[in-house]
């Protein structure tokens, strides 16, 4: 359920790196090119990936070939994020037949008009879910209980247009070499070390059976 509507500043259906259809409010207003870049950046291999700076939460919800992309306020929870843009994707797939997803060659923007119907069907399942909420319940909850609150991120540094910092996704390839190469460091000197180990112990023993040195003497 979505708090409160003005909280989402945009989001969109992207393919690849194609936005299909686009929604964002008037106040804030010219995200194409924000979006665009933060779609190009998808992280691989996730389903679900959320990133927040500057009171802002970049949410991606990923299924091949499809990104459903969602910028808003970081005050709302991934509890009214992510359900939102599930319907968003349930919409969408209920659209378009698998065949077309599948094979379609898709424009910028082609899938526009049908995108606001979507979006609208989101709000009012939510506006409706509100409305439900609202009642009072035949049960009420135990006193005392207290929502717990998901602490603000720290600051990132800013490398783009807009003041959003994708940093974190730029970085994790080189986050892993780096790791790799460590540990790689760190199992070359144990075998170094290992084999000094047993260079020693054989001169050792070579001492002992020579009784020192003497098996050098002619």
């Amino acid at each position: 359920m979505i708090s409160n509507p003005e909280l989402i500043h945009y989001a969109c259906i992207a393919r690849s790196d194609t936005i299909l259809a686009q929604h964002q409010s008037d106040k804030e207003p010219n995200m194409e090119a924000l979006a665009a870049q933060c779609v190009a950046q998808a992280p691989p291999n996730h389903s679900l990936y959320s990133h927040t700076v500057n009171n802002r939460t970049y949410t991606f919800l990923i299924d091949p070939p499809f990104v459903f992309f969602l910028i808003s306020h970081h005050t709302l929870l991934k509890s009214q994020t992510l359900p939102f843009l599930h319907r968003i994707r349930s919409s969408f797939r209920q659209t378009l037949p698998s065949s077309v997803q599948s094979h379609h060659h898709f424009t910028p923007l082609s899938f526009q008009p049908q995108f606001y119907s979507i979006f609208d069907h989101a709000l009012t399942n939510d506006s409706q879910d509100r409305a439900l909420r609202s009642e009072p319940p035949l049960n009420p909850p135990p006193q005392g209980l207290k929502k717990k609150k998901r602490p603000n991120d720290a600051p990132a540094t800013l490398d783009v247009s807009d003041d959003v910092s994708l940093s974190p996704l730029k970085h994790q390839p080189h986050d892993r070499h780096t790791k790799a190469k460590h540990v790689w460091k760190k199992h070359v000197w144990l075998l170094l070390l290992l084999d000094l180990f047993v260079c020693a112990v054989l001169f050792l023993i070579w001492l002992w059976v020579c009784s020192g040195f003497k098996c050098m003497t002619y």
